[in-house]
């Protein structure tokens, strides 16, 4: 599990989650990112080796709201995560 504030294009060039889902696929294991939010071209890191993005923001809220509740909104998006791999892992 790897992770920045904003996945984007920009995530593919010599970003953690680039560097991180290029490792995690040479080892073939897979790679989750948990997001703050994802712009244009965030898709794209799927090509480096991560397997799936989800974000932390949860509902409709401005930027100033999403940074004030930051650390609760990661910490839900980690347990919605984990409780996605979970559930595949029982699959």
């Amino acid at each position: 599990m790897t992770g920045e504030g904003r996945a984007d294009w920009q995530s593919c060039f010599g970003k953690v989650m680039q560097g991180i889902g290029e490792r995690c696929r040479q080892r073939g294991i897979p790679a989750v990112a948990l997001t703050g939010s994802m712009g244009t071209g965030a898709e794209k890191i799927y090509d480096y080796g991560i397997r799936s993005i989800m974000t932390t923001v949860n509902g409709v809220m401005d930027l100033n709201e999403a940074f004030n509740r930051a650390e609760d909104l990661y910490y839900q998006g980690a347990i919605r995560m984990f409780r996605l791999i979970a559930l595949g892992m029982e699959l």
